[in-house]
């Protein structure tokens, strides 16, 4: 029985000291910004920070990736506006070539059936022009945002990548594990 409560308060007091080293100089990535225990770090703070992640300087990746990253937002922002834009052509040219059917139409029925007829064709091509034109822009704005997202979740892994690789390199070495040691099943804390 004492074994055991010895045991169990190690685990306890191992516990307890590993959550208080594990906030100290932990980094998080915030837009293409780095973070240091809750506190935005000075572009001079993080350019010394990232001059030395596992022996590497990383400055040039990470500039890379920020800029990727931003072209990449640039391109989403972009062609969800022309997606937006662009449908909202097509439906003023739908509707200018309803409009104009109808108009064309009714002021040809003036002139007879066959005129009317006339009046009608006329008025529905009014439209036709910003309907291929709202075509095309939603087409421009797909193939931006279907450009733009993976550019964007590629440069957003390389920066968490850093990030993650600054960390890793502050945990402390130390791994309990629980299984089978020399002398039976038990405990086995590795430094």
């Amino acid at each position: 029985m004492r074994r055991l409560i010895v045991v169990f308060t190690f685990i306890f007091l191992s516990v307890c000291a590993w959550a208080q080293y594990a906030g100290t100089g932990t980094v998080k990535r915030v837009g293409s910004h780095i973070e240091m225990d809750g506190e935005r770090l000075s572009p001079e703070a993080q350019t010394a920070l990232l001059a030395d992640i596992g022996g590497q300087d990383c400055n040039p990746v990470w500039d890379k990736a920020r800029k990727g990253r931003g072209a990449g937002i640039g391109l989403v922002i972009g062609g969800g506006v022309a997606v937006l834009g662009g449908s909202a052509a097509m439906l003023v040219g739908v509707s200018a070539s309803l409009i104009g059917a109808a108009v064309g139409g009714a002021v040809g029925s003036i002139g007879g059936q066959e005129s009317a007829q006339n009046g009608a064709e006329e008025g529905a091509k009014a439209g036709k022009p910003l309907t291929t034109a709202g075509l095309v822009t939603t087409g421009l704005g797909i193939v931006a945002t279907g450009v733009g997202i993976p550019f964007l979740v590629k440069n957003c892994k390389k920066l968490n990548g850093i990030v993650n690789a600054y960390n890793e390199g502050r945990q402390p070495s130390a791994q309990l594990d629980f299984g089978p040691t020399g002398n039976g099943i038990g405990l086995a804390l590795r430094f």
